[in-house]
């Protein structure tokens, strides 16, 4: 069983001062100098308001006219993500760096070491942690990460077969980079869930996108 830690808006909040920064208003990451000019990680209230992640800095300023742009801290953000792998490692695991704000391991072993279960190890990653994160639990690195975005930040969830990844949003291809690129491509195909995709014929959708398809 793999499990995978998602820390949401992480360099946002880092560039921003705290997590409770972002509480006050429609916050987004600028991007760093040389970047184009996209909106990065997005505060709850700018969400409200239809901004998003990647979104055009003047279509988000259109969508949100009060939205407060946050410079981009690379260096503070890398720093703190490295100690939070180290807390994570601290529990026992081999963690996988997914890039900032996702961390993945494998449970296998570390039951013995917080309680002979897996509601042991996610506990024992929280208490580590100390900061809000969504964890979630899967069969694979991928369920894993489908079960974290799912999951509450108090409460962890568990996705273990392909009848609850159906739902899923195929955005969440975005998480591995072997599939990153079909994101776009399938939404403007209309296919919006995993389960649509599953559902398209094996053969043509490998001859569309290739060995990612």
């Amino acid at each position: 069983m793999v499990v995978a830690v998602i820390l949401p808006r992480f360099s946002l909040a880092i560039a921003a001062g705290g997590r409770a920064a972002l509480a006050e208003g429609p916050l987004a990451l600028a991007p760093e100098p040389g970047r184009a000019a996209l909106v990065g990680e997005v505060s709850p209230a700018a969400e409200a308001l239809g901004v998003a992640p990647g979104m055009k800095i003047a279509e988000a300023l259109a969508r949100a006219p009060q939205l407060r742009l946050i410079a981009a801290d690379p260096v503070a953000v890398a720093d703190s993500w490295e100690r939070v792998l180290v807390r994570l490692e601290s529990v026992g695991a081999q963690v996988e760096d997914g890039g900032v704000g996702l961390a993945c391991f494998e449970a296998r072993g570390l039951g013995r070491l917080h309680g002979g279960s897996l509601d042991g190890v996610v506990k024992a990653t929280r208490a580590a942690l100390k900061l809000p994160a969504r964890i979630g639990a899967g069969s694979s690195r991928f369920c894993a990460v489908v079960a974290a975005e799912q999951a509450r930040s108090r409460r962890p969830s568990l996705v273990d077969g392909a009848a609850q990844l159906a739902a899923a949003p195929v955005a969440l291809l975005a998480r591995e980079p072997a599939t990153a690129k079909l994101v776009e491509p399938l939404a403007r195909f209309g296919i919006t869930t995993l389960g649509q995709l599953a559902a398209l014929p094996r053969g043509s959708v490998s001859d569309r996108f290739g060995r990612a398809g």
